[in-house]
């Protein structure tokens, strides 16, 4: 590690039971234990406080579990990721000092991997796993979990969801929606029973008949005339350099036919809000302009994915070409983007409440619990810097 501004501080991992963490979450006393646990909050000290020193108000490392290998879509949070890291492959955890634009913010930083780095879904280790202060929770897993493990939006990475249906454009020229696609295939591949199909069923966009929930990964249009689900920050660029010979798709976004859940937040376990207060009034806005600057000049972060994912050493594989159009394609696209506010990462009104009211009724059809919520306890902008916007 770089020497630090500040002393680091370990943060213990809580015990691996459910409810002891959530009774340990619940201690919301500044500098008070739950018994046999580390404090949950650093006390803020009352001298005016650098506001690039994190030492005074949060637990070292701050700990990121993504939801998948490394890959641009989580540059903005290895854009504060030092150049002193190192990377456990076991555990798939890079590790290294909290760097905001070359200061030393006196923390430590470990972003996790998530897939099959981890035995569960990111909601569920950060409840299991209190030393986890960030995971990447998109809005419709955020209400079908909300019931037994409740978090807290406090950040959104990608304004819209890189998820697309696509297909092979020179075989269908003239389908430019899923619903054209959809009647010229014989089948739209999912992996699943995905939330976003059953709302494009439901609204006759797919018919139910065509739905295949049984995709496995592969790049399918190879070799077969369907549509299936993908990323607009892979698969497109993936397919025109297939080895077999390149092949053009078309595709529509999920957002852009009507499943406009935010895709990527930064979200923590809610019982933790109050203990998290302070880091993250100062956390968060770094975290905004990390992802500018990150988008504005990906250079540097881009190396350290690449070096991540080859330390790793996984069947997961990257390359700078890959990650240099996923950075354009979310700029041109505003998959990273303002939206429809000058603030950049913050949650809109009625974006959000039209979803959740889209959503829920979908989410329950699928037979999970889901409390009738409001954009309030899903989600904040408390601790946005509403000035920081992309330009």
């Amino acid at each position: 590690m770089a020497p630090s501004i500040a002393p680091r501080r370990t943060f213990l991992l809580l015990a691996a039971s459910l409810v002891a963490v959530l009774a340990a979450c619940t201690n919301t006393t500044s500098g008070g234990t739950a018994s046999g646990s580390t404090p949950d909050s650093v006390t803020e000290s009352a001298t005016p406080a650098n506001p690039r020193d994190l030492a005074d108000v949060c637990i070292s490392p701050v700990v990121v579990q993504t939801d998948w290998y490394p890959q641009a879509e989580h540059g903005g949070i290895y854009e504060l990721l030092g150049n002193d890291y190192t990377v456990d492959a076991q555990r798939g955890a890079t590790t290294g000092s909290l760097t905001f634009r070359g200061t030393d913010t006196g923390v430590d930083l470990e972003i996790r991997a998530g897939g099959p780095f981890i035995e569960s879904p990111v909601v569920t280790e950060m409840f299991l796993d209190g030393g986890i202060m960030f995971g990447y929770v998109g809005t419709d897993v955020a209400l079908s979990r909300y019931n037994e493990a409740p978090t807290l939006a406090v950040f959104n990475a990608l304004t819209v969801n890189p998820q697309v249906i696509l297909w092979n454009k020179a075989k269908h020229p003239k389908s430019t929606t899923i619903a054209d696609i959809a009647g010229e295939v014989a089948a739209v591949s999912v992996f699943g029973d995905r939330p976003y199909m059953r709302f494009l069923v439901s609204k006759g966009v797919v018919p139910v008949d065509k739905v295949d929930t049984n995709y496995k990964g592969s790049l399918m249009l190879a070799t077969d005339d369907v549509a299936h689900q993908g990323f607009v920050t892979s698969e497109p660029f993936r397919y025109t350099n297939l080895e077999s010979g390149a092949i053009d798709t078309a595709y529509q976004l999920i957002h852009d036919a009507g499943w406009t859940s935010y895709p990527q937040n930064l979200a923590i376990n809610k019982l933790r809000l109050d203990a998290l207060r302070s880091c993250l009034a100062r956390l968060v806005p770094m975290m905004q302009q990390a992802q500018i600057d990150f988008v504005s000049s990906p250079s540097r972060t881009i190396a350290t994915l690449l070096d991540v994912v080859q330390q790793l050493d996984t069947t997961w594989s990257q390359s700078a070409e890959l990650a240099n159009y996923a950075v354009a394609t979310m700029r041109q696209l505003g998959i990273v983007g303002n939206g429809n506010t000058p603030t950049f990462g913050d949650f809109e009104s009625p974006r959000l409440d039209d979803f959740i009211a889209r959503a829920i009724p979908i989410l329950r059809e699928q037979g999970l619990t889901v409390p009738d919520v409001t954009a309030s306890d899903i989600a904040t902008n408390e601790f946005l810097n509403p000035g920081i916007t992309l330009p």
